[in-house]
């Protein structure tokens, strides 16, 4: 890009900056120690996942691990070159930009480090943010056990397709939704992008935040999952049409979301490239493996929540579109998984989360059901936890993308990840671009990297592994 873009780009960012202090100097305080509090519960978790290599990562990130060693060991832009057309590494790779940039200075290690802070930092953030969601400490204290902990009856599920706890309970139905530590575990890009989503329209419905910097910052968090970012657009509708019936929709509210979109257009068109094989498409289910499905995953919370009104401070709207959203989306697929479903669903789930964390704390005569089926729900992210200690420290990815994804994802297909030089947009095709290299070594890691689960759902106790 020539030099004038890049100090344009750095204009609407300051600008956009100074937008979002001005409308929110009046908001409440955080305070240190409510931040501090949040960046240890954020380290420990993430440790727990495997970021940093402290403990196992689960497989998925053998390909995250490579894309990050692939993007600090090259200079950029670059191409692969493995196949008889070159590539350019196309993914939501906004999570390593940071971490890659450590990489070439100081090194992998200190890329891990940085990974893990990096994320650290973030979700602290958010979860200090949602602290102004609850009056007390007490409420604040209920409030975050039960948002660390949510997530549907998949012990139950699992019990009752497999006859046994597997390794991995959230895939007892064939179809998922997340649940909060699983999300940490394995997607945390993903997650971060759809709390954002989530927040940014709790704190505005409860009147603590003006909608022009939530619209702003959204655009932004494409580059990190646009998957998390369409599950936030049911909810971006939903504030656009109260701010217009109400005729509170102000300018500002066009312009900074505006501003921020043009400064993205480059990462969107990006995130675009060459993605016919990503599509969109309706993913049949059978009835009755959906009916099962959200009889564990959602209605024990849905159902209670909407007979008690009281439970709705953020709107019986809000609730009621988070119900038909969780209801519908499982029959979207983008790709060729149902990433769409587990990703798109994390805006809808943060809301009911706190919906469900009011209830507890309210009290109420339907309470202790809920109490009950969050207890049920708790073991889901309890045995990811497990996972992480009982398994080995995750060891250093030493190949490049492609013979990482071949490891355990060969059979499905790597456009997510790639596009073909010729079928990027000329505004970001790159013109002379580095040459990554085809050769690889021996091993893409010491030792063995176990499996969570096996395709057929092996028990958490069978010796899995992939070299």
């Amino acid at each position: 890009m020539p030099v004038w873009a890049y100090a344009f780009g750095g204009l609407v960012i300051a600008a956009l900056c100074v937008v979002t202090v001005k409308v929110t100097r009046d908001s409440r305080r955080i305070s240190w120690g409510t931040v501090l509090a949040c960046l240890l519960v954020a380290l420990s978790l993430l440790l727990l996942s495997g970021e940093g290599r402290f403990f196992y990562a689960n497989v998925d990130w053998q390909v995250r691990f490579a894309v990050l060693r692939d993007m600090g060991s090259h200079p950029w832009p670059f191409v692969y070159t493995a196949r008889p057309e070159p590539d350019l590494l196309r993914a939501p790779i906004g999570m390593f930009l940071v971490p890659a940039l450590v990489f070439k200075a100081l090194g992998s290690r200190a890329a891990d480090v940085a990974l893990l802070v990096q994320n650290g930092m973030l979700i602290a953030l958010l979860l200090a943010l949602g602290s102004q969601l609850f009056a007390d400490r007490r409420s604040r204290l209920t409030g975050l056990a039960i948002f660390i902990l949510f997530s549907g009856m998949d012990a139950i599920g699992d019990l009752l397709m497999q006859g046994m706890l597997t390794g991995h309970l959230e895939d007892w139905a064939d179809i998922q939704y997340s649940s909060t530590i699983t999300l940490l575990f394995w997607v945390p890009q993903h997650a971060i992008a759809g709390w954002v989503g989530a927040l940014g329209f709790m704190l505005w419905r409860e009147g603590r935040v003006p909608l022009a910097p939530w619209l702003a910052v959204l655009p932004l968090t494409a580059l990190w999952s646009p998957l998390g970012l369409m599950g936030a657009m049911p909810f971006v509708a939903l504030a656009g049409l109260r701010s217009l019936i109400s005729r509170a929709l102000r300018l500002r509210d066009l312009l900074a979301p505006g501003a921020s979109l043009l400064i993205c257009g480059p990462s969107l068109i990006y995130l675009g490239a060459a993605s016919d094989d990503v599509g969109f498409h309706f993913q049949p289910i059978p009835f009755v493996q959906w009916l099962l499905f959200q009889s564990f995953e959602t209605l024990p919370y849905l159902i209670p929540l909407a007979i008690a009104g009281r439970s709705t401070r953020f709107g019986r709207d809000s609730l009621w579109l988070a119900f038909a959203w969780l209801m519908f989306i499982p029959f979207v697929q983008i790709g060729w998984s149902i990433d769409f479903m587990m990703r798109g669903s994390i805006t809808a789930l943060a809301l009911v989360t706190v919906m469900v964390a009011d209830h507890v704390v309210q009290g109420g005569e339907r309470r202790r059901w809920v109490l009950v089926v969050l207890a049920v729900g708790s073991l889901t992210g309890l045995a990811e936890i497990r996972r992480a200690l009982v398994y080995p420290a995750t060891p250093e990815v030493r190949c490049s993308f492609f013979k990482a994804w071949d490891h355990t994802f060969a059979a499905f297909p790597k456009g997510s990840y790639l596009a073909p030089l010729e079928e990027v947009p000329a505004l970001i095709r790159p013109v002379n671009p580095a040459r990554a290299s085809a050769g690889e070594p021996g091993r893409c890691w010491d030792g063995t990297w176990k499996l969570p689960y096996d395709p057929r759902n092996a028990p958490s106790g069978r010796e899995d592994g992939v070299k």
